[in-house]
């Protein structure tokens, strides 16, 4: 991936959501990772499948 491409693949997982001074929440911060994760590896991420509960409910005792 060149520069170029990995501006436009920043740009469009933060799709102008980091317009402000204010410091953003963190789900908004996740969100924005996901969406690059997912642009870039074409996967979604395993939070929130009900395949992976079980492993998540784990991880959260820990």
């Amino acid at each position: 991936m060149d520069r170029a491409e990995a501006a436009q693949a920043v740009e469009r997982a933060i799709g102008g959501r980091f317009m402000s001074w204010v410091a953003p929440k963190q789900t908004l911060i996740e969100s924005v990772g996901e969406n690059l994760a997912v642009g870039l590896t074409g996967h979604a991420p395993y939070r929130g499948h009900r395949e992976w509960e079980a492993l998540e409910k784990l991880h959260d005792r820990y």
